[in-house]
C-alpha cells in the first residue's frame, strides 16, 4: 500500500533529483492505485501547465498499469488514433492521461502488486522519467520502467 508518508517522500526525492542533476524546475504528482492524488509538489519556476502534465503522466500509468513511456512506444506512430481516443476518453471522464515519458508505475517490491504511480514533468521527457524513478526507488518500490533511459 502506498502511504501518504511514502508519497510525500517519493515526491521530495524526485524534486531533489531534479535539483541534483540541474534539470529544469519540475512538478511531481503521486497517485495511489485508485487514482487519487496523494501528493503534488511543484518547483517555483514551473510554468502553469507543467503540474497538469505531471498529473496526466501519473494518471496514464496508474490507469493502464503501464509506464507512460510504454504507452507512447506501444501506440506511436502506428496506432496514434487509438492513443488519441484514450486521451479523449480520459478528458471526458476527468481522468488525467498523458502518454509521454515521465509517468512511472510503482509496485510493491515483495508482492509485485501495483500500489500507484508517480508523474514528473518540466524537464525533458527522459529527465522527467529519471526523476520519477529516483523518487519511487527512494521508497523501495519496483518500477516500470525498471531503469532510467539516461
Amino acid at each position: 500500500m502506498l502511504t501518504l508518508e511514502a508519497a510525500d517522500a517519493m515526491a521530495s526525492a524526485a524534486l531533489a533529483e531534479a535539483v541534483r542533476k540541474d534539470f529544469n524546475d519540475v512538478s511531481v504528482a503521486v497517485m495511489d492505485l485508485g487514482g487519487r492524488v496523494l501528493v503534488s509538489k511543484t518547483m517555483t519556476g514551473c510554468p502553469r501547465l507543467i503540474p497538469t502534465l505531471a498529473l496526466g503522466k501519473a494518471g496514464a500509468a496508474v490507469g493502464t498499469h503501464s509506464s507512460s513511456r510504454a504507452l507512447k512506444e506501444k501506440y506511436v506512430p502506428d496506432r496514434t488514433p487509438q492513443l488519441l481516443a484514450m486521451t479523449t476518453a480520459g478528458f471526458a471522464t476527468t481522468q488525467p492521461f498523458c502518454a509521454v515519458p515521465g509517468g512511472v508505475l510503482c509496485r510493491d517490491a515483495t508482492t509485485g502488486a501495483v500500489v500507484g504511480a508517480v508523474g514528473v514533468s518540466g524537464a525533458s521527457a527522459d529527465e522527467d522519467e529519471h526523476c520519477a524513478l529516483a523518487g519511487a526507488k527512494a521508497c523501495g518500490f519496483t518500477t516500470e520502467p525498471a531503469e532510467s533511459a539516461l
